[in-house]
């Protein structure tokens, strides 16, 4: 294999597939509003990181009723119940790349702390799924990012040295998981997922088609 040859870029899917950071804190807050939490809260904090972390601290302190996993289904049902009705596209310059990469023989995969049926649902809403050859859900490994769990599963499923791979990230925690990973990470600066140190990643784009030139010199 050719040690210098891109050959598998893994995506994160919450501000790198879709602007959809915006969109998780109008459902975190709309659920919090619906249990008779009216504090402006702010969640920035919670960017990244698997949604479990912030249920879990929103009802030891609120004493929310749901359990996490009703509380993350219905985050979940919320954000794409928006997607649908506002149309919100997937990020500029999504399309164009998936089919470069695919034009290019690089092989494409995911890799989210989301549930699964929320990453399908995204997915095969923008009708995407043909781009990817294999997705990592948050509940497919023990551990959500920052752990590496989900990066190590994809690499070990593609077959491919970290070498030949990179990663696609807009969070600190995101970034982390695929450094941890061993994995050359590029920090996608999206605006809307809030301030990012993304200063660990290799490289940091503002467009997802700039991965075109990181591929063509890898």
């Amino acid at each position: 294999m050719d040690q210098n040859k891109l050959k598998l870029v893994l995506f994160d899917l919450d501000g790198v597939i879709l602007n959809s950071e915006p969109l998780h804190d109008h459902a975190k807050k709309r659920i919090l509003l619906e249990a008779g939490v009216t504090e402006d809260l702010d969640l920035s904090w919670s960017v990244g990181k698997p949604s479990r972390m912030l249920w879990n601290q929103m009802r030891n302190i609120y004493g929310l009723k749901l359990s996490e996993d009703e509380l993350e289904q219905r985050q979940y049902d919320y954000i794409l119940e928006e997607i649908k009705e506002k149309q919100i596209p997937p990020s500029e310059g999504l399309l164009e790349l998936l089919s470069w990469l695919k034009e290019n023989q690089i092989r494409i995969g995911l890799v989210s702390s989301s549930w699964g049926s929320f990453v399908h649902s995204v997915i095969d809403y923008y009708n995407i799924k043909c781009y990817f050859d294999y997705n990592i859900a948050g509940d497919d490994v023990e551990r959500k990012k920052p752990f590496p769990d989900g990066y190590l599963k994809a690499l070990c499923a593609f077959e491919i040295p970290t070498n030949n791979a990179i990663a696609v990230e807009d969070s600190e925690t995101g970034s982390e998981a695929a450094i941890a990973a061993q994995l050359k990470c590029i920090g996608y600066q999206n605006p809307t997922s809030g301030k990012q140190d993304l200063t660990k990643c290799h490289k940091v784009i503002v467009n997802l088609t700039q991965i075109k030139q990181v591929a063509i010199s890898f």
